[in-house]
């Protein structure tokens, strides 16, 4: 097998990324959708990049009829800066629905520390379709075929034993570390390929497959609660509700311009799915604030927006648009998106793009695993918002994909991979009592899991994938807690 490896130590300082998506769906969301924000300094000076020239475009193809990537091949990552030699563990952390870099593998991981204390080799592997790994020439709709996640845990059955011969370690112990989607693809990899990998951490991984995500709103609303009380709630209940009230006069009226003012869109809008664009994008700067509450430095937390939310003197409505307008500051951006027209042409761009996520993860859920947050849920402060429900998640999926017409085959992903009766072995699965993912996930009030390996670590007032990364002096001491169980899990994988 051949391989095409890249020093990194040429730029030893790069600035460390989290993954931070601008939730929504317009365009300047959709182009930072998965992509890494940059906050502090990271060294990759010890990680090499490689191409792995070998992958496979069908994995399930006769042989006779199996063709390599189109390119340079599948993009990982590895870093020996602990590594004992040949025997010693392997480390690898799966790439998910947005491109990867040499930073997954640095200090900012707690991945990082295990690798050292366990004398570790580190791989990272990037998802086929996002990044540069692209298998095909472009992402038309006919190429989208082979993007799937039965597709993706093949490639890395094909490349951890690659990765090993090419360090001359077959014998190492190897555990696969994944968070969201990755934390889904930690799980069913060790389901489906229980000789390749000794364990599995599967954080915040949404392992039931689900059309209409109501409940994704219903903790986002729990969340307020439980950082600021029910009077955050109502306050978010009550602009959104002034906000549908203008709505409801329709294209062209004076509650639409007074919106298009308040909320700096970037153009006028012509329709309701325009207004759909300006509402998702709004109810965005909601969910990404609780989905990552208090993961980064620099950020606003959900005590912040609250604060906002009640300020004194002020409607809820103004307070509301003072809000936004300081999301739209700290996203470096002069205005709101609200035309249906631009995103469906962003997301019908066939090119390859590394900074396009949007087109290949908006397959996804159309093909496979839905995650459509809707506002259906009167138990969440926006379901006035009526025009977020499963018809724009439909239409998008239409216009952006040739004509689609079917809904995500979530039963028949369900029935693969076990949802969250997942019957694995050697798996923990880390979750945060306000990540909104958790309510497709394992928690401590799931059914038993079926085998006495699996494990579920519910983490009391954490977010999405916290465990994941290095310990901080701000963790509340459920996070440090569920650190150490995680590390003593990794420890018996490695004995």
């Amino acid at each position: 097998m051949l391989y095409l490896p890249i020093l990194l130590a040429l730029s030893p300082l790069v600035w460390g990324s989290i993954d931070f998506s601008l939730k929504g769906h317009g365009v300047q969301r959709l182009r930072n959708l998965h992509k890494k924000r940059l906050y502090e300094p990271t060294t990759c000076e010890n990680v090499e990049m490689f191409w792995y020239t070998d992958a496979v475009i069908d994995n399930f193809a006769p042989v006779n009829n199996q063709r390599h990537w189109e390119g340079n091949g599948q993009r990982y990552w590895v870093n020996k800066e602990f590594w004992g030699g040949p025997g010693y563990p392997m480390f690898v952390f799966i790439g998910g629905e947005g491109e990867e870099s040499c930073s997954r593998l640095t200090s900012r991981m707690y991945m990082y520390d295990l690798a050292q204390q366990h004398k570790a080799i580190m791989v990272n592997v990037e998802h086929r379709f996002y990044g540069e790994s692209y298998p095909t020439a472009d992402m038309s709709t006919e190429n989208l075929a082979y993007l799937s996640s039965q597709q993706g845990l093949a490639d890395l059955a094909r490349i951890i034993p690659h990765v090993k011969k090419q360090y001359n370690t077959e014998s190492s112990t190897v555990v696969t570390v994944g968070g969201s989607y990755p934390g889904n693809m930690a799980a069913w990899f060790k389901l489906k390929y229980p000789h390749v990998t000794a364990g599995s951490i599967a954080s915040s991984a949404p392992l039931i497959a689900k059309a209409n995500f109501e409940e994704y709103m219903e903790v986002v609303g729990d969340a307020l609660v439980y950082f600021s009380g029910q009077q955050c709630f109502d306050a978010f209940t009550a602009a959104a509700e002034d906000v549908a009230k203008l709505s409801s006069q329709g294209p062209g009226s004076e509650g639409y311009s007074q919106l298009e003012k308040d909320f700096k869109t970037c153009s006028p809008m012509q329709s309701t799915r325009d207004l759909a664009i300006l509402l998702s994008d709004l109810m965005g700067n909601i969910q990404g604030t609780v989905q990552y509450n208090n993961e980064h430095n620099g950020v606003m937390n959900v005590t912040d927006i609250c604060a906002t939310m009640l300020t004194p003197g002020k409607s809820p409505y103004d307070n509301f648009v003072a809000l936004s307008a300081d999301f739209l500051a700290s996203y470096g951006l002069e205005c709101e998106d609200a035309s249906w027209k631009d995103t469906i042409a962003y997301l019908s761009a066939i090119q390859k793009d590394p900074d396009n996520n949007g087109r290949p993860w908006t397959y996804q859920t159309c093909n496979e695993f839905g995650y459509y947050q809707t506002t259906d849920s009167k138990n969440q402060p926006f379901h006035s918002w009526t025009e977020l429900n499963m018809d724009f998640y439909r239409d998008m999926c239409y216009e952006s994909f040739d004509g689609w017409k079917s809904d995500p085959q979530t039963e028949w992903m369900n029935e693969v991979y076990g949802d969250i009766h997942i019957d694995g072995t050697d798996i923990i699965f880390p979750a945060g009592t306000i990540d909104p993912w958790h309510a497709l996930g394992i928690t401590n009030s799931t059914p038993p899991l079926p085998q006495p390996t699996e494990k579920e670590l519910y983490i009391l007032g954490t977010a999405h994938c916290n465990d994941l990364y290095a310990p901080a002096n701000s963790d509340p001491q459920s996070l440090t807690d569920a650190r150490a169980v995680i590390a003593d899990q990794v420890a018996l994988w490695v004995a």
